[in-house]
């Protein structure tokens, strides 16, 4: 059973530790399909989990929603006063230093 598409090879083989740490086993499909890309789709190039064990799927999403939300820091905010892309957790804009606090 598919339980996750990863963007790229690291983060599937991070959610692939992270499951193995709690006992639950999956296969990595795709795992080399990135250079493919151009070739073959793109969504066809994304690594994929595979649980063994169907009866793992709860734990499984609850760990991999669990990551997902952790990478908060990946988010961005728009400075108010230039417009400028900054990382969400940055007190103040890289370009003008105008306060990013809400």
């Amino acid at each position: 059973m598919l339980i996750y598409s990863a963007e790229n090879r690291q983060e599937a083989l991070l959610i692939v530790g992270l499951l193995q740490q709690t006992g639950i086993e999956v296969t990595l499909k795709n795992e080399n399909l990135q250079g493919a890309i151009g070739e073959i789709p793109f969504t066809h190039a994304y690594p994929e989990l595979y649980l063994l064990d169907e009866r793992d799927e709860t734990l499984a999403r609850k760990i991999i929603t669990e990551y997902e939300s952790s990478r908060e820091y990946l988010k961005t905010i728009i400075c108010p006063a230039c417009g400028e892309e900054n990382p969400a957790n940055f007190p103040s804009c890289w370009a003008c230093e105008a306060s990013l606090e809400k």
